[in-house]
């Protein structure tokens, strides 16, 4: 069973508004969840539907791997949700594939959506963003940026180790006005990993070989971007964490 973590000051997030891609669901809506409980406001871009409509949420339907989309996305951001923090969440697994058969269009699909997009945010976050104390870039990478990933999901793991790198450049170029890290989230119970493995049991399979023997769960991931997000890791950057039960 999930322990409840410690938690930040209910106003750690007072006068913050951070974009979230990905945000409708698993760990970005999460993120989003634990930014509007702690006094921030959120701008959520993501592929599906908005999230039900709130005066502290600004919703669209972005293609974050699009230039022009995001582009246009922020220029129609409202006055009262010019970004002050960013979280880079959106992302895909892909198709499951040997090196020896990869596919063009699959190749293009992951990077577009993995790394572009984060390219295309950060562009788009630094162009439109409004002042803040601790302003905060949180990029979502992955252990299998470090361990390879699974056999067959080689590009998946290429794109969270650029990500990783990435974070260490934006963090020396932005310094010291934005902050910069990242979150190398391990096995996570969110339906982009159930579709992933195909078969919910195997999510009990892996957590045999995780050192906390479980799963993580997406609010446990909000949490560690809660306080990479706030002033209370004022002192942080250019870190990647992991939140992976120890793998």
């Amino acid at each position: 069973m999930t322990q409840p973590a410690p938690s930040l000051a209910p106003d750690a997030l007072h006068g913050a508004v951070v974009l979230v891609t990905g945000g409708a669901s698993g760990i970005g809506g999460a993120i989003v969840d634990a930014v509007l409980a702690h006094g921030g406001k959120a701008v959520v871009w993501d592929l599906r539907a908005p999230p039900g409509m709130r005066a502290d949420v600004h919703a669209a339907q972005v293609d974050v791997s699009d230039a022009g989309a995001v582009a246009a996305a922020a220029r129609a951001l409202p006055e009262a949700f010019r970004p002050t923090h960013l979280v880079n969440n959106a992302g895909i697994i892909g198709k499951r594939m040997p090196l020896a058969e990869m596919e063009a269009e699959e190749i293009d699909r992951v990077l577009s959506v993995n790394l572009k997009s984060v390219l295309y945010c950060t562009r788009a976050y630094l162009g439109a963003r409004a002042p803040h104390p601790h302003a905060s870039i949180v990029n979502l990478s992955s252990i299998a940026a470090r361990t390879g990933g699974m056999p067959g999901n080689a590009l998946y793991a290429t794109t969270k180790g650029a990500i990783a790198a990435l974070t260490r450049a934006s963090a020396k170029e932005l310094a010291p006005g934005i902050r910069v890290n990242a979150l190398a989230p391990g096995i996570i119970d969110t339906p982009i990993q159930q579709d992933s493995l195909g078969d919910r049991a195997k999510l009990a399979e892996i957590a045999r070989v995780i050192p906390l023997q479980r799963v993580g769960g997406p609010e446990e991931v909000a949490q560690a971007a809660l306080w990479l997000l706030s002033g209370a890791s004022a002192y942080v950057t250019a870190t990647i964490i992991d939140v992976a039960g120890g793998r």
